[in-house]
């Protein structure tokens, strides 16, 4: 009777162990195969690539020059396509573009595009150029894009490529009588951290009528006035009318104190200088309140630990 109830229970526990083999492959199946088509639809969204991503000119007013984009095919398939320029403008303080039309600095219509529809062939490149021609009375800067998209009438039938489009940025600025102003209107910084690293933001506007763009270095000192860091500013691009956020980072973990941050910024084709300054403090709370407890431990308990070092020694 019981080598019959034990060799059930070996039964039992092979079906089960089979069952749960079973629906563990059959899982892993549906998710491989969940995974793979989710990498595939993402790869397969990716086919066009644009280079350069944006680009700066300059031209005299009065006078043509061209400016050239390179639009690949990176899939299997050929692409009919569509390629045409559309102005742009500042959208947002974090350096982001939104394409429009017409405005202060619009380039569309000074503009002829060569060629406008092509075919592209899988893994292959096209050039298209834009002829710039400014008026005589031209000046300041003008922001304009490629615009490459693929027909809805494409032979391809891929409904994810019909609705493909991307965009090359050029920044024109007209030689001459140009108005270059800029200015921070604010420097923050978290007024307290308990560790780093510590964001600092510069917010810069540029009421001027053409872009320029900001470079320089941020210097970080202690409440000694000792040095803690040089900041690297990189070079960032504000646009005329529009405000522009560049961060910057003081990336130490372990900082104790008041802190003092000084901004120094060049800009323009004068190089112009921009200063701005904010304070912050930084004290690792937590750490303090551990060491806390333990001196105030030591101190109470100091009459029995020196017995028992005492005892100890005996």
């Amino acid at each position: 009777m019981k080598t019959s109830l034990f060799s059930g229970q070996i039964k039992r526990k092979t079906i089960m162990g089979g069952l749960f083999i079973f629906f563990f492959a059959a899982f892993s199946v549906i998710a491989y195969s969940s995974v793979n088509t989710w990498v595939k639809g993402q790869n397969d969204g990716q086919t066009l690539e644009v280079s350069p991503p944006s680009q700066e000119v300059s031209l005299n007013p009065g006078d043509s020059m061209e400016v050239t984009s390179t639009i690949r095919n990176k899939s299997n398939e050929s692409l009919e396509m569509t390629a045409h320029i559309e102005d742009f403008t500042a959208s947002g303080d974090e350096g982001q573009v939104a394409l429009s039309r017409g405005g202060t600095y619009s380039v569309t219509s000074w503009t002829k595009v060569t060629p406008s529809s092509f075919t592209l062939p899988p893994h292959s490149e096209q050039e298209v150029t834009a002829t710039v021609t400014a008026p005589k009375d031209a000046a300041g800067g003008r922001y304009g894009s490629f615009v490459f998209a693929v027909k809805p009438e494409s032979p391809t039938g891929n409904a994810a490529a019909v609705s493909q489009q991307i965009a090359s940025l050029f920044l024109l600025r007209l030689n001459g009588a140009v108005n270059e102003r800029l200015a921070i209107t604010e420097m923050s910084s978290p007024r307290f951290s308990e560790f780093g690293p510590v964001t600092m933001d510069l917010t810069f506007q540029n009421t001027g009528n053409v872009h320029v763009k900001t470079y320089g270095l941020i210097n970080v000192r202690d409440a000694l006035g000792n040095k803690v860091a040089d900041i690297v500013v990189p070079g960032t691009n504000v646009f005329p009318d529009a405000a522009r956020i560049v961060k910057a980072s003081l990336n130490k973990t372990f900082l104790i104190g008041p802190y003092t941050a000084t901004a120094l910024m060049y800009y323009g084709s004068q190089n112009d200088v921009l200063t701005a300054q904010t304070t912050f403090y930084v004290f690792p709370v937590r750490i303090a309140a551990v060491v806390l407890v333990i001196l105030i431990l030591l101190i109470v308990l100091r009459k029995r630990l020196r017995k028992a070092f005492k005892a100890l020694t005996k």
